[in-house]
């Protein structure tokens, strides 16, 4: 039996302790008597900011571990070449960046804050809105369109390559994967940006200042836009990839030899041929021409007798 190629111990790449770990609470790092002097309005305001924080730090862990224990192990290993991959898991070094800095961003306001922060929504319109929003966007919808289309990928090659299936088993039985199997992986991207305007509207309820509030809310309202085209994007790539009706059946009985058998579109087996950017479009068949109606209850012309000469 073929047996897909195990890296050393010391080659499998390890997240910074820093990332690894869960990170502490706000409540445990902040001082305790900044904590006895909050509102319980803020305190909520405070949890709900926190766990933006601890949530976009799983994510961040979770986008690295699609990147470093299966998407390049896959090129290194030689299973797909780098367009195949990029078809795949379009623009995931680039999602990876953008959490990353996000990530980095709430980590810096966090601590400068001595962790119960006052504002927040300057570094929220930072990452939605603007261009950093349209990039964001962009590249998300480039991830999120293409998860179908991934999973059925993957799915066929296990399917037929015991070595790639074995490869997959492997990865998804490290600690980091943490008893998730790629296909639960792989919609995580989706799933984070229909969490971000629900966060985002429960920090709006608990902010009392107008200015930071309105602030909240434009991210929030950012959001929902990035959100919406990601899933209007999904259901267009998902309705090219479903195969047309089959084509009605010929009136005559004879076969045109010349004329090659129509086959349904399925999503191409070389994924060299699907192109990153710009998917693939079917033209729609034209419709049948429609047929001469002949109204109701009206009787035919008599028949026209011709005059016979005498």
């Amino acid at each position: 039996t073929a047996r897909a190629h195990s890296p050393p111990e010391e080659a499998v790449p390890r997240l910074e302790p820093e990332l690894e770990q869960e990170p502490p609470a706000w409540r445990e790092l902040a001082a305790p008597d900044a904590l006895l002097r909050l509102p319980q309005r803020e305190v909520r305001r405070q949890e709900v900011i926190n766990e933006l924080f601890l949530t976009e730090h799983a994510h961040v862990r979770m986008l690295r571990v699609l990147l470093e224990l299966f998407y390049q192990p896959m090129l290194r290993e030689g299973f797909f070449d780098e367009q195949e991959l990029s078809n795949i898991f379009p623009s995931l070094e680039d999602l990876v960046e953008v959490h990353t800095v996000f990530l980095d961003s709430l980590k810096k306001l966090r601590e400068e804050s001595g962790f119960i922060i006052a504002e927040i929504g300057d570094v929220l319109l930072a990452r939605f809105e603007g261009t950093e929003g349209s990039w964001f966007q962009k590249i998300s919808a480039r991830f999120c369109s293409r998860q179908s289309f991934a999973l059925e990928q993957l799915k066929a090659k296990q399917r037929k390559d015991t070595r790639f299936n074995q490869f997959i088993q492997e990865a998804e039985s490290r600690p980091r994967c943490r008893r998730l199997q790629l296909k639960d992986i792989i919609p995580t991207e989706m799933q984070r940006l229909t969490k971000y305007p629900l966060l985002l509207l429960s920090v709006t309820k608990c902010t009392e200042a107008a200015a930071e509030r309105a602030k909240v809310e434009q991210a929030a309202e950012c959001c929902r836009q990035i959100l919406n085209h990601v899933n209007q994007e999904v259901r267009d790539m998902e309705n090219l990839m479903i195969p047309p009706d089959p084509p009605n059946p010929p009136r005559s009985h004879k076969s045109s030899p010349s004329s090659p058998p129509s086959s349904p579109l399925c999503p191409p087996q070389n994924l060299s041929q699907f192109p990153p950017n710009l998917p693939q479009i079917r033209s729609k068949p034209l419709p049948d021409p429609p047929k001469p109606q002949i109204p109701p209850n009206e009787p035919p012309d008599p028949p026209v007798n011709p005059e016979i000469p005498k």
